[in-house]
């Protein structure tokens, strides 16, 4: 194991030859000896000392106290001072510098070794703990979601930059503010703030309250967090501080999102399903009981859509759904709904119609729209649609007896010679 190394810097030529030969008797190598700061420093890069054993009166412009100054900014190496008599102030002013330790002169062999071997130890553990604290601090500003660290009064210590992200605040300028008065939290279902208290954290060992909706606040808006609270205890079980962790679930929330459009909605033309129909029309009819209102179902199918299948292949019958559903889309009101139910059978609700003429004028429409002519992959196609119309009241009382007249009217309409309209009411039996 190599000896530890040590740099002497002294000005007294006697005294630096005594304390050199002290050194190495206690077993340590001596890597340099020199009068000023200065030349310290420009050493240290060469020589790599371990330790520095310096006096506090030094000659040149740089004493001691500023020379143990630079070299803890520039090598973060450990500095022993040697003293023969030191004033409070110089005192004071050398404490600044995070010497390691003093020694007084005249020097003891014995004293000396106690002071270097201590010194040592002690850098040798800070330098661990400064690693640790590096490889934590790594870790914590690569992991994906936000860290803060706060002492037991609510104190920020530490944020890491996904959290920095998150709050809106630079790292640097948060460290010693009260973390009440950087985390903003909303509650988007109530439209209330949320209060972190760091105080009924501790009493209640994490964060207290449950919020499915909660937000963050920051410049750039609002963000969908989740938020976990961990309160960390000294080795006597005694709260030293908190640990926050804020999670970004806005992808999250997309992704939940985007499922429930398409638990909902066809996924060729993005129109509504018979799921979500038959939630609508549900609604509607509640309505129309409440304020004595009609409304019209209206199904449709496109005629001899089968033949473009198989003649042109699925991706132009597809592409031709799909374009035959924004058309639907363009040729209703904004309250009305078009939905698929399948292959080129579409269902169109009217809620509010003011009368079968009425409902009979948006089928005309339709038909109009349809009969257009279609370019799909530069081929033209000309189709058709047939309609069957049921309304309510009249022709039903709940969804299913609508939809199934509608349907009804639908063959008659296709029987009759398709691209056409038919009203179910043309299909009761004269009284």
């Amino acid at each position: 194991m190599e000896k530890p190394r040590i740099l002497v810097v002294e000005d007294e030529g006697l005294v630096a030859r005594d304390l050199e030969s002290m050194v190495r008797n206690l077993g340590y190598r001596v890597v340099g000896i020199c009068s000023t700061g200065e030349e310290a420093i420009r050493l240290i890069s060469s020589r790599r000392p371990d330790l520095i054993i310096m006096d506090i009166v030094l000659q040149g412009k740089m004493d001691g106290i500023k020379a143990a100054d630079e070299i803890r900014r520039l090598f973060h190496l450990p500095v022993v001072f040697l003293t023969a008599h030191t004033d409070e102030a110089t005192f004071q002013r050398a404490k600044v510098t995070n010497p390691l330790a003093f020694i007084h002169k005249p020097i003891e062999q014995k004293e000396l070794l106690t002071v270097i071997e201590m010194a040592l130890y002690k850098h040798r553990m800070e330098m661990m703990l400064r690693e640790k604290e590096e490889w934590l601090a790594t870790i914590l500003e690569g992991i994906v979601d936000g860290v803060i660290a706060t002492d037991v009064h609510g104190v920020i210590t530490f944020m890491n930059p996904v959290a920095s992200l998150l709050t809106g605040w630079k790292a640097n300028a948060v460290v010693s503010k009260r973390i009440e008065d950087i985390l903003q939290l909303f509650d988007g279902d109530k439209e209330t703030p949320v209060v972190f208290s760091p105080q009924e954290i501790i009493e209640k060992e994490g964060f207290p309250e449950t919020v499915p909706n909660l937000y963050i606040i920051n410049p750039h808006g609002k963000t969908p967090i989740e938020i976990k609270a961990s309160v960390i205890k000294d080795e006597n079980g005694v709260p030293a501080g908190l640990v926050i962790l804020l999670r970004d679930i806005t992808e999250r929330r997309n992704h939940e999102q985007e499922l429930r459009r398409l638990a909902i909605h066809d996924t060729l033309t993005q129109l509504p399903n018979r799921l979500l129909f038959f939630d609508r029309l549900h609604l509607a009819l509640s309505h129309a009981r409440r304020h004595g209102h009609s409304l019209a179902i209206l199904m449709l199918d496109l005629d001899n859509f089968k033949k473009v299948n198989d003649t042109y292949g699925h991706f132009v019958g597809d592409q031709l759904l799909k374009e035959a559903g924004q058309r639907l889309v363009a040729a209703i009101r904004s309250t009305d709904t078009v939905a698929r139910f399948g292959g080129d059978e579409f269902v169109l609700l009217l809620p509010e119609i003011q009368s079968e003429a009425a409902a009979a004028q948006i089928a005309q429409r339709i038909l109009e729209v349809i009969r257009s002519p279609f370019e799909i992959n530069q081929i033209p196609l000309l189709i058709t649609v047939s309609i069957g119309l049921a309304l309510f009241p009249e022709d039903g009382q709940d969804p299913e007896s609508l939809i199934t007249n509608a349907d009804l009217a639908l063959y008659a309409a296709k029987d009759r010679g398709r691209n056409r309209l038919c009203f179910h009411s043309e299909l009761k039996p004269a009284t």
